[in-house]
Formats: C-alpha cells, sequence, structure tokens
C-alpha cells in the first residue's frame, strides 16, 4: 500500500493551479477592465456570492465534520452528505464556494475559474480513490454502488 494520505487527500493539488488561475485571471480581467465584468449592478452580485459562499461553506463544514470523524476511527465516511455525493467537500467547494467567491471579483474571467478547478478535480482525484478503495477495499466497493451523485 502506498504512503498514508493526508487527512486534506489532494485538496491542496486541487487548490494551488486554482488559485493559480485566480490570480491570472483576476489580473487580466484588472488590467482589461471592463472587458470581462459581469456587472455594474455589484450589490447584486455580492449578494449572490455571499449566499452561495455561506451555503457552500456551512454544507462542506458539515461534511468536514463527518469525514473527520469517520478518519478518528479509521473508518470511511458514509453518511450525511457522504450519503449523497461521492466527494462532498470537493463537489461544494467547486460549485457553490469557489463560485461565489469568484463572484464577487465581478470578472466573467475568474468566474471561468471554475473549470481549471473541476478539471483539477477530476484528475487529482482518482489518486484519492485509489487510496480509499485499497484501504478500505469491498466497503468502498460498496459504498461507490449506494452513493447518490458521483461527479
Amino acid at each position: 500500500m502506498k504512503k498514508k494520505m493526508s487527512v486534506m487527500g489532494v485538496g491542496a493539488k486541487i487548490a494551488i493551479p486554482t488559485l493559480l488561475w485566480l490570480a491570472v485571471a483576476e489580473a487580466v480581467s484588472w488590467f482589461a477592465r471592463p472587458l470581462f465584468g459581469i456587472t455594474a449592478n455589484y450589490t447584486a452580485l455580492l449578494a449572490v456570492g455571499a449566499a452561495l459562499i455561506a451555503a457552500g461553506f456551512s454544507l462542506n463544514l458539515a461534511a468536514a465534520f463527518a469525514m473527520l470523524k469517520a478518519h478518528r476511527k479509521n473508518a470511511l465516511a458514509t453518511g450525511g452528505l457522504y450519503k449523497i455525493f461521492r466527494d462532498p467537500m470537493y463537489v461544494l467547494q467547486i460549485f457553490l464556494t469557489l463560485p461565489g467567491l469568484f463572484l464577487l471579483f465581478n470578472s466573467w474571467l475568474v468566474l471561468a475559474g471554475i473549470v481549471p478547478a473541476y478539471i483539477c478535480y477530476r484528475v487529482f482525484v482518482r489518486e484519492e480513490h485509489k487510496y480509499l478503495e485499497e484501504l478500505f477495499g469491498e466497503e468502498y466497493r460498496q459504498y461507490l454502488k449506494n452513493v447518490l451523485v458521483r461527479i
């Protein structure tokens, strides 16, 4: 078996390219204003962004607590949001929290950062899935049959 994986999984491998995209996209957006602007009504954008961030962060926190509880027991997290999503922490970050955060930049180019985040997730999460299958075997394969959404 491979070296034990961090409780953070492959999160850093997804975050680093996403943050690089954010930095470059915001710099380009800033220099090319108003070319990539989403709206002149920043108040509405702020409200939508804040709502997405709050929802994503809250749900992610619930998933994190469930995962940490299972991790402390050397068990597979299968309850709560893990019954719905195969990787709830990554899915919630990519589809709720990041879009909310990226909307605050008021730039289509920055908002497009969801695409590289998702691609990085799809590429790097394979390592985590393989690790979990090696660690939990049949229990993990059964979990995959029962989980509702495998994005």
